[in-house]
């Protein structure tokens, strides 16, 4: 047994090391490829920071994304704004002191291991026996997912809501709701990719006396991002919000792949999430329904709310670990199954990104069909293995 252990630390330390070399690799990479310079969504965000560092410029001021249009030679400058709470100045005003390479470069790396980290937050409290090989086999299907590898490229900050997840449910796991709820703040640095989720544990928690320090912990961290802000940024509340106002729209997955008139199929899943978060106000967070009620917050997340590509999914790996985690406890013969079914679709996913790229090219004919796996096919299908956990099939009766 001793001898078994120190194996599997000696695969994780080898594990460490090439995560170290590939994230810095990767970093380099993606700074270095030609024609790419300034073309990353991180840039934006890190001129306005040192324009209001260096100048006093708001964030916010519409002459950061004129000029960004001259340097990036990007004609669209309602699309190169600050189009986040200016809270994000905790991680773009320190990058925003030091050149935009070296910014960038730190940037990357840390989005990767915040991805990774979650992964493993959630393996070692969920699956804690589960071998260094397998979770290496879920930390590289994350790395390769299409989401992950356009965050990485792109410079995103997605992450930092991932990451923010994994250490509240860590913290709910442990009955630390003050702890989970000042947790839970990192996930309103960029909100709606994270929405539902976040709606739900507001809900859980306040429908149980002992776990109502989660809103307090919360309320702490939203008023110490508030008020940092506020340093940097008198008023930015209001210029922000006046600012979203020139950013533009887009449709939800519900709207563009699925038929939902009116709103109707986004209001059905939204009034079941309730319903089932309500329902289930009395599991603890150790239990695997939980896993299960988390993950259809995500799905529904997913489906319903208007985002940009794919960049929110970059919590697949996170996905598959609550879905795996769930029917290792409640449907242990179907284990091997689900394994196989999430390879399939992380394989699917690439495969639905290589495959055009080698007849057509980079035509953006391969981003489209693999937004049909991970945006639709992906959701949908983990949204039914959540509802799996939460309902038991095999007696009709609801998990609670």
């Amino acid at each position: 047994m001793e001898a078994k252990d120190a194996q599997e630390r000696q695969k994780y330390i080898v594990l460490s090391l090439v995560g170290m070399l590939y994230s810095f690799g990767i970093a380099y990479l993606f700074i270095n490829l030609p024609g790419q310079r300034f073309t990353d969504d991180f840039f934006p965000r890190w001129y306005a920071s040192k324009m209001l560092l260096t100048t006093g410029r708001s964030l916010y001021d519409w002459n950061n994304a004129s000029e960004l249009v001259g340097i990036v030679g990007w004609p669209l400058a309602d699309q190169l704004g600050y189009y986040y709470p200016a809270y994000l100045l905790l991680f773009t005003g320190p990058l925003a002191l030091i050149p935009y390479e070296a910014a960038r470069f730190i940037w990357t790396v840390l989005g990767l291991w915040s991805v990774w980290l979650a992964i493993v937050i959630l393996v070692r409290l969920l699956m804690p026996g589960l071998s260094v090989n397998r979770l290496t086999v879920l930390l590289v299907l994350s790395t390769i997912s299409v989401p992950v590898l356009q965050h990485t490229l792109n410079a995103q900050f997605n992450a930092v809501g991932v990451l923010a997840l994994a250490l509240t449910y860590l913290a709910l796991h442990r009955q630390k709701y003050l702890g989970a709820g000042m947790w839970a703040g990192g996930m309103l640095f960029k909100p709606q990719a994270i929405l539902l989720p976040l709606g739900c544990l507001l809900i859980w928690t306040i429908l149980k006396s002992e776990r109502r320090r989660f809103w307090l912990g919360l309320g702490i961290t939203g008023l110490m991002l508030w008020g940092l802000a506020e340093l940097w940024e008198p008023n930015w509340v209001t210029t922000f919000l006046s600012t979203l106002q020139r950013y533009q729209s887009t449709r939800s997955v519900l709207d563009v792949f699925v038929w939902n008139p009116y709103q109707l199929v986004s209001l059905t899943l939204l009034a079941l999430t309730l319903w089932l978060t309500i329902r289930l106000r009395n599991i603890p967070a150790t239990s695997p329904i939980f896993a299960g009620l988390m993950a259809w917050a995500i799905s529904v997340n997913a489906l319903m709310v208007p985002l940009y590509g794919m960049l929110h999914m970059v919590m697949v790996g996170g996905l598959a670990v609550l879905l795996l985690s769930g029917c290792y406890q409640l449907y242990p013969h179907l284990v091997p199954w689900v394994w196989g079914g999430v390879i399939g679709l992380f394989g699917a996913g690439l495969l639905a990104f290589i495959g055009p790229m080698l007849f057509a090219g980079a035509s953006g004919l391969q981003i489209t069909i693999s937004e049909y796996v991970y945006k639709l096919t992906m959701p949908t299908l983990s949204g039914l293995g959540a509802l799996f956990l939460i309902f038991n099939f095999r007696t009709g009766k609801l998990n609670d």
